[in-house]
């Protein structure tokens, strides 16, 4: 077998993590039904994780752990946003939560903690694929205006939806924080899909938004035999449903993926260790504080 072809280790341990995971779910494990949600997309991430490294020789666990660790307590803090804008517009909640508070928030924690790295290397993966057909095209330029009304417009839906928090409101945190950041890192230059399109590369953006279909779909399927898990409390089509998932809350997976890589991207820059590349290996052009 060619070395640029290895099988790296780690891709067989995620698809026996998974494995077991299922197997001891079904068999009625307390712990694995507890904790089913991290267990199996701590899998997934391990599995994805060793099929990019094994086409490309490089991925976030094999090159670049550093920015994948620092990636970790990131998705922890961004999830807890929309946690928040949920204890307003209460479209979901949790159920058979463990009794222990220690137990709770370590499940909070590590199930938060995979959310980002789902999203991104599904996207990465996919963007092997699609680099070469969509990059390097014709480019598309917005203006300093449209910037600027990207980061208002979704500024000011965020507020509307806390100062009048409804249910019928459920698109607004999807819509208004991917306006709101890709404004705002756009114009700090801390990278944004504005940034790529500029140089006519679009397979990271269309990778992201198949990515977050994707892990939408699997997230919905493997919550639905877990335990412990969410469900829905949304206006719309409440009834028609894939899973635990009204049918149309399957359109904000794609654009929530965009916007955890744009909150990805805001809040490493804010984090004061250098970065030359993110975690999927995307130059970071913020300047790092030492050399400020």
């Amino acid at each position: 077998m060619s070395a640029k072809k290895r099988i790296y280790p780690h891709t067989i341990a995620g698809l026996v993590l998974i494995a077991i995971a299922e197997v001891l779910l079904f068999k009625g494990n307390r712990f694995v039904g507890t904790f089913f949600t991290p267990l199996i997309w701590t899998g997934y991430i391990i599995f994805i994780d060793g099929i990019i490294a094994s086409l490309t020789n490089s991925s976030p666990l094999v090159t670049r752990r550093k920015e994948f660790l620092i990636s970790l307590p990131l998705s922890i803090s961004s999830w807890y946003i929309f946690e928040g804008v949920n204890l307003l517009l209460k479209n979901w909640s949790y159920v058979n939560l463990p009794q222990s508070t220690l137990e709770r928030w370590i499940g909070y924690a590590w199930s938060y903690a995979t959310i980002f790295p789902a999203i991104f290397l599904t996207a990465e993966f996919i963007d092997i694929f699609l680099r070469k057909r969509l990059n390097g095209r014709k480019s598309l330029q917005f203006s300093e205006p449209t910037i600027k009304a990207f980061f208002f417009v979704g500024f000011l839906l965020f507020v509307f939806m806390l100062v009048y928090p409804s249910p019928y409101l459920c698109p607004l945190p999807w819509i208004s924080v991917l306006l709101w950041f890709e404004g705002m890192n756009s114009h700090l230059n801390f990278g944004s899909f504005s940034d790529e399109f500029k140089k006519g590369n679009y397979s990271f953006f269309v990778s992201l938004l198949i990515a977050g279909a994707v892990a939408g779909f699997l997230w919905e399927f493997w919550n639905y035999w877990a335990i412990t898990k969410w469900n829905y409390h949304v206006p719309y089509l409440p009834d028609v449903k894939i899973f635990e998932m009204p049918v149309l809350g399957y359109l904000g997976f794609p654009p929530f993926a965009l916007e955890c890589y744009l909150m990805y991207r805001f809040a490493r820059a804010c984090v004061p260790i250098s970065c030359s590349i993110d975690v999927l290996g995307k130059t970071c052009k913020k300047v790092d504080r030492e050399d400020e």
